[in-house]
C-alpha cells in the first residue's frame, strides 16, 4: 500500500472509531469510498477487535499486540506502566508511575497505538515523526491549564513515547454536567480554556484538534489541554504543509471550514473549534451533527450551513425541563453573538485570537458591552450622531454657510434678476437671525443656536408667497436640528420643507428628494429604522428612474444609505455602499462638498473594514483619514473626534487598552472644545471613557466621567432613553467598583426607574442593570443597601 493511501486510510479508520462498535460497519459502507482505502480501513477495523482485549489486561498485553511493544508492568526509563487508560484514534495513554525512587509521582505516558505499528514502513516514519512533534511542541508551552511534558524517550524497540502530567480529571462537558454548572459559570471555566490556548498560539502553535475530549478538568476545578499529537507550529509550516503527505488527522464536527477543506490553517482555526465546544458548552448539543454523513455530505454541513440559534439547540438538548428554561434565561444576545463571531465561516471575521474569545467572554461576565454584538447605547448613539453625513451639515452655526450656499445655487439655476432678488431675500432673513442673538437687541444673551430655534416661526410669515425658497430654508433648519437631536423640531421643519417643495418643484426634483433624504436621516435617529431604509431606498430609485446617477446627489444618497447599514451593524451592505459612493463622488464630484468630505467617507469605509474583520486595512484607512482631517482642521472638529473615537475601538480590540484609552480622552477634549454646553455627543463620548477607565481600574476617574455624564443627560433628555440609561448604568459599575456600594445602588434603581417609563426598551439596557445588580445584591461583608431590597439576584428583577 502506497504511503498516501495508508493515510487516507488512517484518517477514514480514525473515524470510524468515533462510531459505537456494533454501528462501523455500516457507516463505513455509507461514506462512497474507493474500494482500497474501504479494504485498508476493514483490515484495520478486524486488528482493532483483535487487539481490543488488551486495555482491560493489567498484567500482560495479548499476543496480538505488536511484538516488542512494552507490557505493563514494564518499565519505560525512570516510568512504569501501571495500566491503560484510554486508546486513541493514534495513541495508547497508560497510567505510569516514577519508578526511581527519587520521588513519587503518578503520570500519563503516551505511546503509538499498537494496531499502527503494522503500517508501512514509510508510514511508521510520519508516525513517529509526528509523536516526535508532540513531544518538541509541549516541551515550548509552560501554562497552567495545558498538561505539562515531564519526560520523553524511546523504548528499546525505537517506539517514542512521552511521559506527561497525569491529569485525574473528565472532559469540560462531562465537569459542567456533574457539578451541574450554570451559563455564567461554564463561560467563566471556559475564559480559562481559551488561556491555555492562547499560549499555545503565543508560541505559534495551532492545536487543531480542540474537543471537549481534549480538554479535562481536574479536580481542582481547572481545565487543561491534552493531545497535541496532530498540532502544527507556524514558523515551521506557514502555509500548512501538504494534506496528501502529512498525518492530518481531525475530528470534523469540530474542525474549521478551511480545515476540512484542508485549506491553509491559522490560529483563527482553533478559534472557530473553541466557538464549537462553547455551543455545545451552553447548549448540550454540538452545532452540527455530522454521524452517518458522506464526507462530502460533512463538508457541506461544515462549509455552508449556519447552526441553529443556541436557544433553539436547547429544545432538542436532553435537559430536564429546568435546567432547559434556566439556560434559554441565560442565552442572552451577546452569548448568541460571542459564539457567532467565533464560528463565523470566514475565518477574517471571527476573534482575532483566543484572547479576545476569552475578553469578550470576560466583558460578557462583567455586564460590558461585547465586542461580537451591538455596542452600548452611549457608544451606538454616539457614533450615529458623531457620524458627518455628506450633504448635510451638521451644527446649526453653519447655517449661515448653508443658506448662503443656497443662494448661490439660485444665482445659477434662476435668472439672474431673480436669483439676485432671491439672494437679498434670504439675506435679509440671515441678518434678522443674526440680530436676535445680539444682547443688545434681543435684551439678553442668547446663543446661535437659540437664534436658529426661534427662527423657524419666521420662516412661513416671510416667504408666504416663495414656498420654494421657504423649503431650503426649513430644510437647512430641519437638518442642523437633527443633529442637535432636537427631533421633534426637526420633523416638523422638514415636513413643512416637504410639503413646499413638492408643490413647487414636484415630488421627483431633487430638490425635494433633498429633503426627503432628510427625512430618512431623522426616522433613523428616531430608531425607525424600517421606515428610514425605506425612503433612503425611495431617493435611489426615483432618481434611477430619472436616469440622475450623475447628479452629484446620488453618490450622496449611497454614502448616507451605506452610514445607515453600518450603524445597524450590516458591514457587508454598507462596505458596498460606500465603495459604489465612493467610485460615484469621484466622478461626480459634489460642488458645494466641504473638504473634510473625502476623508469622512474613508473614515467610513475605516470603520466597515474593521466591522468585517479586515483589521489592517481598517488601521490603514483610519490613518488616512484622520491625516486628512487634521489637514483641513487643524484645531479638531467635531467630525475628526467622532473618527479619534471609532479609530480607539480598533486600538482597544488589538489589546493596546491604555493607548485606546488616550485615544478616548482624545476625542472628549476635541468634543469639548466643540460643544460648549449639553450635547448627546458628550454625553457618549464621557460613558466611553468613563467604563474604558473601569477596565484600567481608574476608578475615581470613571465615577467622575459617568457622574457627569449622567447630570447632563438627565438635562439634554426629556424622557428616558437609552443614552441615559447606559450613563446611569456605567455610573453605578463605576460606584460599585470603588467601593460605593451605597451609591451604587442609587444609581441603579434610578437606571430601574427610568427604564420602567420608557415605551419600548431595548433587551440588552435590562439586562445590562440586572448584571449589576446581581453583582451589587450578591457581594458579602457589605451593608444592605435598598437597591436589593426584595430583589432574588438569580432571578429577574426588571421589567
Amino acid at each position: 500500500m502506497s504511503t498516501s493511501l495508508e493515510l487516507k486510510v488512517l484518517q477514514v479508520f480514525e473515524q470510524a472509531l468515533e462510531q459505537p462498535p456494533s454501528e462501523r460497519i455500516a457507516w463505513l459502507s455509507g461514506q462512497g469510498l474507493a474500494p482500497e482505502v474501504q479494504s485498508g480501513v476493514l483490515r484495520l477495523l478486524d486488528a482493532e477487535k483483535a487487539a481490543g482485549s488488551f486495555l482491560e489486561e493489567t498484567a500482560v498485553l495479548t499476543e496480538e499486540v505488536p511484538p516488542k511493544f512494552p507490557k505493563v508492568g514494564e518499565r519505560l526509563g525512570n516510568y512504569e506502566l501501571l495500566k491503560p487508560l484510554e486508546s486513541g484514534g493514534m495513541g495508547v495513554v497508560y497510567l505510569g508511575r516514577r519508578a526511581d525512587d527519587v520521588y513519587e509521582q503518578q503520570v500519563a505516558i503516551k505511546l503509538v497505538r499498537p494496531v499502527h505499528m503494522l503500517g508501512a514502513a514509510d508510514f511508521r516514519r510520519q508516525l513517529i515523526a509526528r509523536f516526535e512533534d508532540e513531544r518538541a511542541i509541549l516541551a515550548r508551552l509552560n501554562h497552567p491549564n495545558v498538561a505539562r511534558i515531564l519526560d520523553g524517550g524511546s523504548t528499546a524497540s525505537g517506539i517514542p513515547y512521552l511521559v506527561m502530567e497525569y491529569v485525574d480529571g473528565i472532559s469540560l462537558t462531562d465537569f459542567c454536567k456533574e457539578r451541574k454548572l450554570d451559563v455564567r459559570q461554564r463561560l467563566a471555566l471556559f475564559r480559562k480554556v481559551c488561556d491555555g490556548v492562547q499560549e499555545a498560539h503565543r508560541h505559534l502553535i495551532v492545536h487543531r484538534d480542540l474537543k471537549p475530549d481534549n480538554i479535562l478538568v481536574g479536580v481542582d476545578g481547572e481545565p487543561r489541554l491534552l493531545d497535541f499529537g496532530i498540532a502544527k507550529i507556524l514558523e515551521r509550516e506557514p502555509l500548512g504543509g501538504s494534506p496528501g503527505t502529512a498525518l492530518s488527522a481531525m475530528t470534523p464536527a469540530y474542525a474549521s471550514p478551511e480545515q476540512v477543506r484542508q485549506q491553509p490553517l491559522t490560529t483563527s482555526s482553533d478559534v472557530y473549534s473553541l466557538g464549537v465546544v462553547l455551543y455545545q458548552l451552553v447548549t448540550g448539543m454540538r452545532p452540527y451533527e455530522l454521524a452517518g454523513l458522506r464526507p462530502s455530505e460533512a463538508e457541506h454541513v461544515v462549509c455552508d450551513l449556519q447552526p441553529e440559534p443556541m436557544r433553539r439547540m436547547l429544545d432538542k438538548a436532553p435537559l430536564t425541563e429546568d435546567e432547559r428554561r434556566a439556560r434559554r434565561a441565560m442565552i442572552v444576545d451577546d452569548v448568541e453573538r460571542i459564539v457567532a463571531k467565533a464560528m463565523h465561516k470566514d475565518a477574517t471575521r471571527r476573534y482575532g485570537s483566543a484572547q479576545e474569545l476569552a475578553d469578550d467572554i470576560g466583558r460578557y461576565l462583567d455586564g460590558m458591552p461585547v465586542q461580537a454584538g451591538p455596542d452600548s447605547a452611549a457608544y451606538r448613539v454616539g457614533k450615529f450622531l458623531a457620524r458627518h453625513r455628506l450633504g448635510a451639515i451638521a451644527a446649526s452655526l453653519a447655517l449661515l454657510a448653508i443658506l448662503g450656499t443656497t443662494a448661490f445655487a439660485f444665482w445659477q439655476a434662476d435668472q439672474a434678476r431673480r436669483a439676485a432678488n432671491d439672494a437679498t431675500r434670504i439675506n435679509n432673513f440671515l441678518m434678522d437671525v443674526i440680530r436676535s442673538s445680539d444682547p443688545f437687541n434681543a435684551g439678553s444673551e442668547i446663543t446661535m443656536s437659540q437664534a436658529v430655534d426661534e427662527a423657524v416661526v419666521k420662516v412661513g410669515p416671510r416667504f408666504a408667497d416663495r414656498p420654494d425658497l421657504s423649503s431650503r430654508i426649513r430644510f437647512a433648519l430641519g437638518y442642523g436640528m437633527i443633529s442637535r437631536y432636537k427631533l421633534d423640531l426637526a420633523e416638523e421643519q422638514l415636513q413643512f420643507a416637504l410639503d413646499e417643495s413638492t408643490a413647487a418643484y414636484g415630488a421627483g426634483d431633487v430638490r425635494t428628494l433633498r429633503i426627503l433624504e432628510g427625512q430618512a436621516q431623522l426616522r433613523h435617529s428616531q430608531g425607525r429604522n424600517d421606515e428610514a431604509e425605506a425612503l433612503f431606498r425611495r431617493v435611489l430609485a426615483s432618481m434611477e428612474e430619472q436616469r440622475l446617477q450623475d447628479d452629484p446627489f446620488y453618490g450622496i444618497v449611497l454614502n448616507n444609505l451605506g452610514n445607515f447599514h453600518m450603524f445597524n451593524e450590516d458591514y457587508e451592505k454598507a462596505d458596498e455602499l460606500l465603495r459604489r459612493a465612493e467610485v460615484q463622488l469621484k466622478a461626480h464630484p459634489d460642488p458645494e462638498a466641504m473638504p473634510s468630505e473625502p476623508y469622512l467617507l474613508v473614515g467610513n469605509l475605516a470603520y466597515t473594514a474593521h466591522g468585517l474583520g479586515d483589521l489592517a486595512r481598517a488601521e490603514t484607512l483610519y490613518t488616512q483619514a484622520r491625516k486628512g482631517l487634521e489637514r483641513v482642521y487643524p484645531r479638531g472638529s467635531p467630525e475628526l473626534a467622532s473618527l479619534i473615537n471609532n479609530h480607539a475601538f480598533l486600538v482597544a480590540e488589538r489589546g493596546e487598552a491604555e493607548k485606546a484609552f488616550e485615544l478616548w480622552q482624545q476625542s472628549l477634549a476635541m468634543r469639548r472644545r466643540a460643544f460648549k454646553g449639553d450635547h448627546p455627543m458628550l454625553v457618549t463620548a464621557m460613558n466611553s471613557v468613563a467604563i474604558q477607565a473601569m477596565r484600567l481600574k481608574k476608578f475615581n476617574l470613571a465615577k467622575t466621567q459617568a457622574e457627569e455624564s449622567v447630570a447632563m443627560s438627565a438635562r439634554l433628555y426629556p424622557e428616558p432613553t437609552g443614552n441615559q440609561i447606559m450613563a446611569v448604568s456605567t455610573l453605578g459599575g463605576a460606584r460599585l467598583m470603588s467601593g460605593d456600594p451605597q451609591g451604587a445602588g442609587q444609581a441603579l434603581q434610578q437606571g430601574v426607574a427610568l427604564l420602567g417609563k420608557m415605551r419600548q426598551p431595548e433587551e440588552y439596557l435590562a439586562q445590562n442593570l440586572q448584571k449589576l445588580l446581581d453583582e451589587l445584591c450578591k457581594r458579602p461583608h457589605e451593608p444592605a443597601v435598598e437597591a436589593c431590597a426584595g430583589i432574588t439576584p438569580t432571578e429577574p428583577a426588571l421589567p
